[in-house]
């Protein structure tokens, strides 16, 4: 009974033949690139705030991919609020963009993690009163600061730190139901985690992720939008700051992105190794939507 529905769902989600069109952007020290793929649409969505804005936050930059699933509607509220919840939370402590207040004995790394954990609940019990679909959505950000860079994930978007010899010196671990510490937290929390032939692990038969925005049906204890943090001072070595949703890491590694960044970063300007990067995940038969944003680091 499971498999005759995991293949009438994957007949609905799949076009006969892939969309190949690319969302391409760039700054000055950024690219984006994006496509839809195989997929029958696209629900990822994506932001950047460069800087976050000319007041308090001028000298940081934000970043953040949405990588929805069943609708859109989790992915596009999450995107337009997340940034202004994060950062209105932060004012409202009395923290602003100067690396030393943050770091000060007034506020130490542990409370800043605190803040923006509680932000990202916050956010998602909000969601529950905006989102019209039965949609949930994963989240990778990154806010990059004149000293440090945190990378902030919800479920299996990735963010990875590479140096200019393509060396990943930081990166976040994705929230799957097949990872140990998740299965332990969700079966303690009530939740059951089944796997069938052919397919993966999935919270309560359903969820292929252990932690999401959105996905109202589910009891979120069992998948909060709690989301795991990386505090990375900058350094002489940090060069790109790469984040993608699982379009890209289904098919390639850390090193392997890692690599074909650096390896290309030379004599390639990073909107044409975005776009190449697209190409290479095509070839090597992603069967999702993909994004990806590569980001200069200036130390």
């Amino acid at each position: 009974m499971f498999q005759k529905k995991l293949k009438q769902k994957i007949a609905n989600i799949f076009l006969n033949n892939s969309n190949t069109r690319k969302e391409l952007d760039h700054g000055q020290s950024f690219a984006f690139g994006g496509m839809q793929g195989w997929r029958i649409s696209n629900e990822d969505i994506h932001k950047h705030l460069v800087p976050i804005d000319h007041h308090s936050w001028k000298l940081w930059s934000y970043f953040a991919i949405f990588d929805g699933h069943n609708g859109i509607d989790t992915a596009k509220y999450a995107a337009d609020l997340l940034d202004k919840y994060l950062i209105d939370t932060l004012n409202q402590t009395g923290i602003n963009s100067n690396d030393e207040s943050i770091h000060s004995s007034q506020i130490d790394k542990n409370q800043l993690n605190h803040i923006i954990k509680k932000t990202f609940l916050q956010l998602d019990k909000k969601l529950a009163n905006l989102v019209n679909d039965q949609s949930g959505s994963v989240c990778i950000t990154s806010l990059i600061g004149p000293k440090y860079i945190y990378l902030i994930n919800v479920g299996d978007a990735r963010a990875i730190i590479i140096s200019n010899d393509g060396q990943v010196l930081a990166y976040t671990k994705d929230h799957k139901p097949n990872v140990i510490q998740e299965q332990e937290r969700i079966h303690k929390a009530g939740g059951r985690i089944t796997q069938y032939e052919n397919d993966v692990a999935r919270v309560e038969d359903k969820l292929a992720v252990s932690r999401t925005f959105g996905d109202y049906s589910l009891d979120k204890r069992l998948i909060p939008a709690l989301p795991d943090i990386i505090q990375y001072r900058k350094d002489s070595l940090a060069a790109f700051v790469i984040l993608a949703c699982d379009g890209i890491w289904d098919v390639m590694t850390n090193e392997q992105v890692a690599l074909f960044v650096s390896q290309k970063a030379s004599n390639t300007s990073l909107e044409n190794i975005a776009s190449q990067l697209l190409d290479q995940c095509l070839k090597l038969k992603t069967s999702d939507n993909m994004s990806i944003y590569i980001i200069k680091v200036f130390n």
